[in-house]
């Protein structure tokens, strides 16, 4: 995810479901309701996910001309929770710092890169699974079909507010939108990493009998497979040089019955995996952080 500070409640939401702890659950409950999801609440900035429509920021961290006054309150304030940080940016703000490096609030606030969405929607999958597959129910704040609902909202988000990967420079300092957005295009029509977990929750829905929202993700699905299997090769990401669609794309060619695309996904993995058993060794993969 964009958002570093989502890695730690994804795998502790996910852990749960093999090891839970009631503590650890009460503070993911406490996480969704006070850092993720808006809920009631007004201030759209203080959360990760609108309430209004699933759309997912990129990141809750920012910089600001505020904090770039070293003086400041809030300058003094970031330099304290984030010297690092505030160190980086006061080298390069405004207009020199790299693309992934000290966002705008603006920018920040931005959701069409549909890679966040999978990563809010396993965590409230793991907790619709304990509230809903456990005896007694083991989440306190919201029942299993809210945060079921909240699930299939991010899923659909995804497919709604995804879009390109990046706006034309001079269409972000005129402040225009993109010119594609939404509907299955620029990101969200690749597979995306923990991409799979879309699978496990249309079976909960057809599970549950919500045969209509079922319908509706699936179809949202289908079309995406549609796609990667009208490319010569069944499989990418929003990067050409980057290997996280593959799980997913793997695992909805499996379900749909397309062995064999499914089987050239993963010889695309083997072919640039060194059989050395050592992640140092990425074979023809360009050498871009993470690909290891």
């Amino acid at each position: 995810s964009d958002e570093a500070g989502l890695a730690t409640p994804l795998a502790l939401a996910v852990k749960q479901l093999g090891s839970p702890s009631d503590d650890e659950i009460e503070r993911l409950e406490e996480f969704v309701d006070e850092s993720l999801y808006q809920g009631n609440s007004t201030d759209r900035r203080r959360f990760l996910q609108s309430s209004v429509d699933h759309a997912v920021r990129l990141s809750m961290t920012f910089w600001s001309d505020e904090m770039q006054r070293q003086g400041s309150s809030q300058g003094r304030a970031a330099a304290a929770a984030a010297p690092l940080l505030a160190q980086t940016c006061r080298r390069c703000w405004p207009d020199r710092c790299p693309w992934n490096e000290c966002w705008s609030e603006q920018h920040s606030l931005e959701s069409w890169r549909a890679y966040n969405y999978p990563h809010v929607t396993a965590v409230y999958w793991s907790l619709y699974r304990l509230g809903r597959r456990f005896r007694p129910a083991r989440v306190r704040r919201h029942g299993w079909r809210w945060y079921l609902q909240r699930a299939l909202g991010t899923a659909m988000g995804m497919w709604e507010h995804g879009g390109e990967v990046f706006p034309h420079e001079q269409q972000r300092v005129a402040g225009r939108a993109w010119s594609k957005v939404g509907n299955g295009q620029g990101t969200a029509q690749w597979g995306l990493m923990v991409g799979s977990i879309f699978e496990s929750l249309l079976l909960d829905l057809l599970l549950e009998g919500w045969a209509n929202e079922a319908a509706e993700l699936q179809q949202v699905m289908e079309r995406r497979v549609h796609r990667w299997l009208s490319m010569p090769f069944p499989y990418g990401s929003e990067f050409a040089w980057d290997n996280t669609g593959h799980e997913e794309i793997a695992t909805w060619l499996l379900a749909y019955g397309h062995g064999a695309q499914a089987a050239q996904t993963a010889d695309a993995v083997s072919a640039y995996t060194s059989l050395s058993p050592h992640w140092a060794y990425c074979g023809s993969p360009a050498p871009r952080g993470g690909l290891c």
